[in-house]
Order: structure tokens, then sequence, then C-alpha cells
């Protein structure tokens, strides 16, 4: 639940920065170039902050275009995409997509610096935890090592949430109206994860 409320809390703050036009990077750029010069460190650091989100946002959106315009017989829901590019300390980069059906629906998202990162990648490397616990187990899509957890709730409906650290940042799938796990892992066998992660990082 607290890893939840601070991923919530990053997300909320990305969302409500104001964007960049990746047109603004040089200018940017040459901004910092030139305060560094005058002496003036606190705004070339300001200004290389800005150009750095403005990067951020340029690889978002790069990232997008690698995404399949369906998934199974899932497409893109509309205004679904979001691409933010942050430098808060914590954040550097967040993605994200949302496919949808009559019966099912899967969000993509990509977060640089995750506050899961750690427990996601010591859970990958135990295996001793990952037998104890039915609900979970190591996949690979792409030829990188995920996490695949299969929630149910009280009504019985199943989800499958799987998270794939690489890097510093965290990609994972949320699907919902699927209940066949093998089902999951060849959807996202449609995805290019590879070259995706080449791209982020």
């Amino acid at each position: 639940m607290k890893t939840n409320i601070i991923l919530a809390f990053i997300i909320v703050i990305a969302f409500g920065l104001p964007g960049l036009s990746q047109n603004d990077v040089p200018k940017l750029l040459d901004e910092a170039s030139s305060s560094y010069s005058s002496g003036d460190l606190e705004n070339a650091r300001f200004a290389l902050q800005e150009a750095l989100n403005g990067i951020n946002q340029a690889i978002g959106q790069d990232i997008l275009s690698q995404l399949p315009q369906t998934i199974g017989d899932m497409s893109i829901v509309e205004n679904s995409d979001n691409v933010t590019g942050t430098n808060l300390g914590f954040a550097g980069l967040y993605v994200n997509r949302d496919y949808k059906s009559e019966t099912s629906e899967l969000n993509f998202q990509i977060i640089s610096d995750s506050p899961m990162m750690a427990a996601i990648s010591s859970m990958l490397s135990m295996s001793v935890f990952m037998a104890a616990d039915p609900n979970q187990k190591r996949i690979k899509l792409d030829g990188y090592k995920a996490l695949m957890t299969r929630n149910e709730d009280s009504e019985g409906v199943v989800s499958y949430d799987i998270q794939l650290p690489f890097g510093s940042s965290l990609m994972t799938f949320t699907v919902n109206g699927i209940s066949d796990g093998d089902e999951v892992e060849q959807l996202l066998g449609e995805i290019p994860v590879g070259t995706i992660i080449e791209k982020a990082q």
C-alpha cells in the first residue's frame, strides 16, 4: 500500500508539470551554457534540468511509437497516451498507454527511478521466495526477466501485474479481463520490449 501511495504521488506531480516542446531543448542548452559562462550556476542548472525534461519527453514519444496499435483484440484508448519528463530527484521519465476491448484491458507504463525497483529486483533474484507464492512467477519478455503476479478480487475477477526492472526504470503491465496467465504472456509477446528498453536507456 505504501509503495502504491508513493507511486501515485510521483504520477500526480509529473502530470502537474508544464509540458516542454522538443524545440525548446537547444534553446535551453544555450541558456545553460551562457549562464554557466557568466557564473550564474543556479540558472545553468535549472536550464539543464529543463533541457533534460525535454529530452525525456522526446524519448517517451519515441517509446510510444514502438508500441503496436493493437494487442490481441485490444485497441489504444483514445487520449490515454501520456509522456512526462521530470527531474525531481526521484522521477526522470513517465510513459503511459492504455489498450481496451469489450472484455479486456491492458495498461503499459514506464517509470524511471521507481521506488519499487529494489523490491522487484530482489524478488526476481530470490528463487525461494518465488516458490513460496503460487501467485507469482518469473517470466521472460524478449529475453528480460519480469515478475508476473496473479490477483483475484473478492468476486473472483482475475487480473495480472507484470513488472520488469531495467537500468534505473520499471516497465509495468496491468492486464484485466483475461484469466489465463499463458494467454497474458502470449499477448505481451507482441510488444517489442527489447527495442523499448534500448530507447529508454
